[in-house]
Formats: structure tokens, sequence, C-alpha cells
């Protein structure tokens, strides 16, 4: 995790090899050679401190909005459009990797949601009118030992704050995370009692076959299967994106594949997850582009391997046409 990695590292050399990182890991020819394929949305995600920079005595390097001004205006120039996204609250939204540092000492009481909403205020006013952005999201996975309630208060806090800093319904949609489909049906409640209130709000769902004991043990057909029935799931919200998947498996479903096989299956495997996704009425994004975990976690890979082809055709919304 960044936490880890900065602390390990010293803020010195921190500084110095994160702002080199920022600068060179992803360039204009990326985005091109995204666009190409046929994609046409980014998911930038950043941490709070890359926005207001790290709390005392927090080992980050940030704020860092210049490097995020120069994505966007690479991502302009290529015609792209962009989702910005709140990977890491103020606090830490759990306990996990994902929101920027690994954690065993996290509870809920941790998580600021007002620093949180004033990270959305600053980021969403500086970005207000910008022709790329069109999306904007909250947090990012946050626990289940948050509960939904408390979410619900956040998430209409921070479309309130979203708005009211200029980025408005119709332009920008906000994005809420549900996290995992375990979850849908408490947020589908919350939904019907509070949010239709609100325009232009998005339900994001990230779908893993490859995390926990339940999938651990699963055939090969059968994980074909699930994958097949997550258009049921998505067919439940009103609007929703799928904002991470991959075609990573357990190891146990590839078990003595050759590695041209293995390649057949995460193709098979991108085929039923991507016919399920186009029920997301605000599409999907793969994770990642670049990762050195492997082809399962790799699109640029994966396109150039012909594991995974971007669907033509497009959808009627401001946030994602694959």
């Amino acid at each position: 995790c960044e936490w880890g990695c900065c602390q390990a590292l010293g803020h010195a050399e921190a500084r110095k090899r994160l702002t080199e990182h920022r600068r060179t890991y992803f360039s204009r020819e990326d985005f091109a050679e995204m666009k190409a394929a046929g994609l046409t949305h980014v998911r930038l995600c950043l941490g709070a401190w890359c926005v207001v920079g790290p709390r005392q005595g927090e080992p980050y390097v940030g704020p860092c909005l210049e490097a995020l001004d120069r994505a966007l205006d690479q991502l302009e120039a290529e015609g792209m459009r962009v989702l910005l996204d709140l990977h890491g609250c103020v606090g830490g939204e759990s306990a996990k990797p994902p929101c920027g540092h690994n954690n065993g000492t996290w509870n809920p009481k941790k998580w600021d949601s007002k620093a949180s909403l004033a990270v959305l205020k600053k980021l969403a006013e500086r970005y207000a009118g910008r022709v790329c952005v069109c999306g904007i999201g909250v947090a990012n996975e946050p626990s289940e030992d948050m509960r939904a309630e408390e979410l619900a208060r956040y998430y209409e806090e921070a479309v309130q704050t979203v708005r009211q800093a200029g980025m408005r319904a119709g332009e920008v949609a906000v994005v809420l995370p549900i996290f995992t489909e375990y979850r849908v049906n408490e947020f589908l409640k919350l939904w019907e009692e509070h949010y239709p209130k609100y325009e232009d709000c998005v339900f994001d769902l990230h779908f893993y076959q490859c995390f926990g004991s339940n999938w651990t043990w699963l055939s090969l057909e059968r994980h074909m299967h699930e994958a097949v029935q997550r258009k049921s799931v998505l067919e439940k919200l009103p609007m929703c994106c799928v904002s991470e998947w991959s075609v990573a498996l357990p190891e146990a479903a590839t078990r003595g594949s050759s590695a041209e096989e293995k390649r057949e299956i995460y193709k098979r495997f991108a085929q039923k997850q991507l016919e399920a996704y186009e029920t997301a009425t605000h599409g999907w994004f793969f994770w990642t582009w670049r990762d050195s975990a492997g082809l399962e976690w790799n699109l640029q890979e994966c396109l150039r391997q012909g594991v995974l082809q971007v669907p033509t055709g497009g959808r009627d919304t401001n946030l994602l046409k694959p």
C-alpha cells in the first residue's frame, strides 16, 4: 500500500520516487492506445492526500494536483472522458490496502467523513466545468463494518457538496459505492427512501471472482455461470456502474492449463463478464490499464493479446460508452 511504501522509503526518497512515478507511469501515448482500442473513459483514482496533502503523522506524499492537471490535459487532448475517484478518504474507509493503508487497527470511527467532504469540495471546485470530467466517485470499497445508513448519510452530503461546488447534474455523475454485490439489497432500500430526489447519481459495484474462500473451489464452469449471473444483480439497480473487474480466477480454476489454454480461459471469462456488464447503465472500468501482477489484471496486455475486445456501440449516458 502507499502508506507502507512511503513509510519504508522515508520522506525524502518517497517524495523523489513518487513524483517521478506520477510524472512518467502514464503518458499521452497510453491514452491514445486506449482510444484506439475503443475505450472512451478513464477512471483516475486518487487519495485525499493527493488533493489536500497528508495529515500530521501520515507518510503520504502530496498534494500533487499538478500531476492530475497534466493527466486531464492529456486525456482531454485525446478526446477521452474521466471519472475522478476518491480512492482513499481521510482516515480511510476500510482497513484494506485499496484505501492507501493496510491498517489492522482501523475501525469506522477513524474515517473522517467531514474532512473527506472537504476534499470532494476542493476537487469539484477545481474541475467543475472541465470538459473531460464527467463523473466523481465519493469513496472506494467502504468496509462492511460501516453501516449502510451511515454511508447513505455521507453519500447524501457528498452529492450536495459536489453540486454546490459547481458540478451539475447532467454534466457530472456522482458515483456512490456499494462495493460488493452482497450489500445491494441494503442500499436499494435506502435508495427508495432517500435518493430519488437526487439527479445523476450512480451506484458502483466491483466484481471479482478471485478473493475469498467462497470462490476458491468453484469449478471453471461454475465461475463462468456466476459471471453471467451478474446481469441479474445489475438489473436490480436504477443506475449503476461496474468500476472494477478483471479476468483473475483462483489458481484451482486454471490448474493444469498451459499458458495458451489460460489465455483462452481468460478470453471466455472476459466475454461472459462483458455480456453481463452491458446491463450496467453507466458501463464498466477494468482494473487496471497496466499492472505487473499478470495478464489477468493488465488491460493493455489483454487487448494486445486478444483476450478482451471492447464492445462496439454505446449508451445514452454521460459516464461510459464502451
